[in-house]
């Protein structure tokens, strides 16, 4: 809908329809099952930590020390993949 009045002017309605339709359809499929596996995997973490301190607060302590290499790990990662997908697509262009 950022498009100027003549733009709308020029396309029919059934198009009009047939184009936002596509448009749902390929965001559904891009979210679809992600946004549910995303909320899981989230409180199966923190549900994961509570659990792990009510029933073994010592170890559970231990192994956090143990977090920021994996935060770090993950990040770095996230780096390298985001570079790759860039030059990717620089190629492509």
């Amino acid at each position: 809908m950022e498009k100027d009045a003549a733009f709308y002017d020029k396309i029919s309605p059934t198009e009009m329809a047939s184009r936002i339709s596509k448009e749902c359809s390929a965001i559904a499929r891009g979210l679809g099952e992600k946004v549910g596996n995303t909320i899981t995997a989230v409180a199966s973490f923190f549900f994961g930590f509570i659990f792990a301190f009510y029933w073994g607060w010592l170890l559970t302590c231990i192994l956090l020390a143990g977090f920021p290499i994996i935060i770090a790990t993950g990040v770095s990662l996230g780096v390298s993949l985001q570079s790759g997908f860039v030059e990717a697509m620089k190629s492509y262009s």
